[in-house]
């Protein structure tokens, strides 16, 4: 009889092991996965907030727009950013009431008080409006009306 009292201790003892060694498992992959997902989530608002505060700093001025003629029509436009930031022009979109043309750019940045002076194929109208629709990297958009010869 003492025997089987032993047994029974020895077996509460190793049932009690067991329940504590699943618990501390479980606990320890709970507590990685969160901090896991905490940084993530971290990450993923740090970015938003870098990005939101440099858009804040881009300002880009469109000016110096000409238009020219020779051998076919074009148009040349001076962007200067006055910002803070660097920036990229990503995007030039030129909109008339009957049109609109867009002309993407992949290597377009411009430095703090740098201007870029672009030149683009475009058969414009004499004296037909041009809107002239900017868009950054970051998703800044700048315009101006300009008004060919």
């Amino acid at each position: 009889m003492r025997r089987a009292n032993r047994r029974r201790a020895i077996s509460s003892l190793i049932t009690a092991t067991m329940l504590l060694t699943a618990t501390v498992v479980m606990g320890t992959g709970l507590v990685n996965w969160a901090n896991t997902r905490l940084t993530s989530y971290q990450q993923t608002i740090s970015n938003a907030f870098t990005t939101n505060v440099n858009k804040l700093n881009e300002n880009l001025i469109i000016e110096n727009v000409w238009f020219g003629s020779n051998p076919s029509k074009f148009l040349n436009i001076t962007l200067t950013n006055i910002g803070t930031e660097g920036l990229n022009v990503t995007d030039i979109k030129l909109v008339t009431s009957k049109q609109s043309s867009d002309f993407i750019f992949s290597n377009s940045g411009i430095f703090p008080n740098n201007q870029n002076s672009t030149l683009i194929l475009y058969n414009w109208q004499s004296n037909t409006p041009i809107q002239v629709v900017v868009t950054t990297a970051r998703g800044s958009i700048f315009t101006s009306q300009v008004m060919p010869p």
